[in-house]
């Protein structure tokens, strides 16, 4: 009896013993070798020997199930369809099949939920012609036109929404932004795959919670029970169909990316620009353009360069030349090229000057352009004057030097000059009212003659004064 009882228990110590070297090889050959390797080995004939000795023991079993992780059998039987679809599900990170696919600038298939949006601007020179031609390229890939949004108060505008696939979605980026001048695009995306997976979850919850509950409510006998179990159970049909809901349009958003495009229509714009110069003495302007910084002795003529140029798209007119350091207006500008009082189209320049002399208190340059923004028939837009102003510097070299005779002479007639005009200004000022004083004088005159009028009559018209009696020298 004792040799019939130790015979089995050292045979299945040696099973264990065989089962731990054969675990051990399948781990080494897991790891050393690629997966077919590891589905070619785990499906040898010694699984089977090694199944039926782990059935007496619990510690082979949990041997068993870290050896065989992986479900072996089943990549022998379909190993390239299992690595498909590994490769699928598998995260961004994890395999280099992934990634290795797509373009550059292609939505690469990792196997997660992604939704791609765009949001697209672009300036055309006609809305409906844009549009039309926006549509046409997507439809040229599968795409849809999904909705659309047209105003014409003000600046004409249309906002196009559209549907393609996630393959075709940086081609229709592309296509879009290629209509007319791209002014903004902003593309994202957005992994939904753990709120997929969430909802899938949350949806097979709620309807095995719903099939309980009309299986209980099929057992209920009850008036009460049976209106408790069916207002439960509309409460959670209800919530499984918004889950649904809300995973069909999770998915509808993944199957179709949204491109957003907003066609704008170009606004003419007037732009003028103004380049100031100067150089030393006067020819008529033959020597523009001069330099923008100049050094010059105080009392020196000078010339200053204009040049007036159109950068915009818009015609202008009416131009206003001003420089209020020299008291320049636009009489004293005089034009080398072009026209004032004419039309300057879109590209176009005028060129003028004007003379100055160089003072103490000129120390820069600064003329002022304004014009008014019209058509190309001369219709005044009615916009805002567009104005420019051109600068520079002078160096200007204050004369230090005694004044001599001729100086000190011609500076006091200057003072005599100015004094005397002073005395015509208030001559002139004064003159329209010089009969104010002679009135005044009159009336003066008249008022003193009345009043010594009056004093005789009154005089004259009092009784005479008797003498006082006289008085006798006793009395006193």
């Amino acid at each position: 009896m004792t040799a019939k009882s130790t015979r089995p228990a050292a045979m299945n110590r040696m099973i264990r013993l065989i089962a731990l070297l054969l675990t051990g090889a399948l781990l080494f050959a897991a790891c050393g070798g690629s997966d077919d390797d590891f589905a070619t080995s785990s499906s040898t004939g010694d699984s089977d020997s090694f199944d039926s000795a782990a059935d007496d023991s619990a510690e082979p079993r949990a041997l068993e199930v870290d050896s065989t992780s992986g479900d072996a059998p089943d990549n022998t039987e379909a190993p390239a369809d299992q690595e498909e679809s590994f490769e699928r599900s598998s995260p961004l990170g994890d395999g280099g099949a992934a990634a290795s696919s797509g373009g550059a600038n292609q939505p690469i298939d990792i196997g997660r939920d992604i939704i791609f949006t765009a949001q697209i601007s672009v300036e055309v020179e006609d809305v409906g012609t844009a549009g039309a031609e926006a549509q046409q390229a997507i439809n040229e890939i599968g795409g849809l036109l999904f909705g659309q949004q047209t105003t014409t108060e003000g600046v004409s505008r249309t906002v196009l929404t559209f549907r393609v696939r996630p393959s075709d979605f940086q081609e229709a980026v592309n296509r879009l932004g290629g209509i007319g001048t791209l002014r903004d695009q902003t593309i994202s995306s957005d992994d939904v795959t753990e709120r997929v997976v969430d909802l899938e979850s949350r949806i097979i919850t709620a309807e095995a919670s719903v099939e309980r509950l009309r299986t209980f409510l099929e057992g209920a006998v009850g008036l009460d029970d049976v209106a408790r179990l069916e207002a439960q159970l509309l409460e959670r049909e209800t919530n499984l169909e918004l889950l649904k809901g809300q995973l069909r349009t999770v998915q509808d958003q993944v199957s179709l990316a949204t491109i957003t495009v907003t066609l704008t229509q170009r606004v003419p714009g007037p732009d003028l620009h103004v380049v100031q110069t100067a150089y030393t003495g006067t020819n008529g302007g033959i020597s523009c353009q001069g330099d923008s910084n100049i050094s010059l002795d105080e009392g020196d003529a000078f010339t200053v360069c204009l040049e007036v140029s159109n950068l915009g798209d818009t015609s202008l007119s009416d131009f206003v030349i001003t420089d209020e350091g020299f008291g320049i207006s636009t009489n004293d500008i005089v034009v080398d090229e072009g026209d004032l009082d004419g039309l300057l189209a879109p590209g176009e320049r005028i060129l003028a000057h004007f003379d100055a002399e160089a003072s103490s208190f000129s120390t820069g340059l600064e003329t002022s352009v304004t014009a008014k923004v019209v058509n190309s028939e001369g219709e005044d837009l009615r916009v805002s004057r567009v104005g420019a102003n051109g600068t520079g510097f002078l160096n200007v070299r204050e004369n230090n030097a005694l004044p001599g005779f001729g100086d000190s002479l011609e500076k006091g007639l200057n003072v005599l000059a100015g004094m005397i005009g002073i005395v015509v200004i208030l001559a002139g000022l004064f003159l329209p009212f010089i009969w104010v004083p002679v009135l005044l004088w009159l009336a003066l005159r008249f008022l003193s003659r009345r009043r010594e009028a009056t004093y005789e009559e009154e005089l004259q018209a009092q009784p005479a004064t008797p003498a006082p009696e006289p008085q006798p020298e006793d009395a006193l």
